[in-house]
C-alpha cells in the first residue's frame, strides 16, 4: 500500500462457510505539531530523555548482575555502576545536536 494510487484494499477471508469482506485502509500521515525553530530542540529533548531511560536500564542491569553474582554485591559495586552506567548515558546524550562536540568517554 506505499503507491499514492491505492487507498484501500479488500480482503476476502474464507473461514467456516460464510466469506467474510475485511478492508485494509492506508491511514493518513499526521503532522507534528512542532515549528521548524523548535524542532532541533526537541530532538535534543527526546535524545537527553533517551539518556535518562539508558541511565536506569543500565543501573538496573548491572544491579542484578552484581546481585546475582555475589550476596549484597550490589552494595559492594554500587558506585561502579553508578559511573559506568552514567558514562553510558552520557555517551548517548553526547549524541544530541548542540552535544555532539563533547568528547565520547
Amino acid at each position: 500500500m506505499d503507491d499514492e494510487l491505492v487507498k484501500r484494499i479488500t480482503i476476502i477471508q474464507r473461514t467456516g462457510e460464510t466469506p467474510e469482506a475485511v478492508i485494509a485502509e492506508k491511514e493518513p500521515r499526521r503532522r507534528r505539531k512542532t515549528s521548524v525553530l523548535t524542532a532541533p530542540f526537541e530532538r535534543a529533548a527526546r535524545r537527553l530523555i533517551r539518556a535518562e531511560i539508558i541511565f536506569g536500564q543500565e543501573a538496573l542491569r548491572r544491579h542484578n548482575r552484581a546481585n546475582r553474582r555475589r550476596r549484597d554485591g550490589w552494595l559492594l559495586e554500587g558506585p561502579a555502576i553508578v559511573i559506568e552506567s552514567g558514562r553510558r548515558a552520557y555517551n548517548e546524550a553526547r549524541k544530541a545536536v548542540p552535544f555532539r562536540i563533547l568528547p565520547k568517554i
